[in-house]
Order: C-alpha cells, then structure tokens, then sequence
C-alpha cells in the first residue's frame, strides 16, 4: 500500500491496473469485495473516482500490481513517501 495526494485529498492505493487498447489506469483504493468491484481512481479520458467491476475489465487488463514502487503516480497526483 502506497499513499498518494493530488494537494487537497490523500488516497491510500492498494493495487495498480491497466487495460489494453485504451490504456486506462485503476488506482485501486480498497479490497475487492465479494462481488468483484472496488473503488478505484480511474485514469482514463478525464479522472474520476467510483466502483469498478474487476470482473467487466479483467479480459483487458495488460499489467496488473500491488508492488507500487516501480508504478508512477497518476497525474496530478504524487506518492507520498
């Protein structure tokens, strides 16, 4: 787990994923419940935060980890060490 801050809000990133063809990021900020989904940052056109389905973007996913010390921050946002 990793701490990460746009200056305003602090997240606490758990997991790193991204998806092919689009190349979009899911900061994972808590445990996948028993459904599959969890909140996550979402780096994609725009930024949002909101409830992902891991089950909907599992047959896209081209890297996906929870050693966030080689993975960048999204951006606008830095690690907080």
């Amino acid at each position: 787990m990793r701490k990460m801050t746009d200056g305003k809000t602090i997240l606490e990133i758990l997991e790193w994923i991204i998806v092919r063809g689009i190349f979009w990021e899911y900061y994972v900020t808590e445990k996948w419940d028993e459904s599959n989904c969890a909140y996550c940052l979402v780096d994609g056109d725009f930024q949002e935060i909101g409830v992902v389905s891991l089950d909907e973007i599992k047959p896209y996913i081209s890297a996906q980890t929870k050693n966030l010390t080689e993975v960048q921050a999204a951006p606008g946002w830095k690690w907080i060490d």
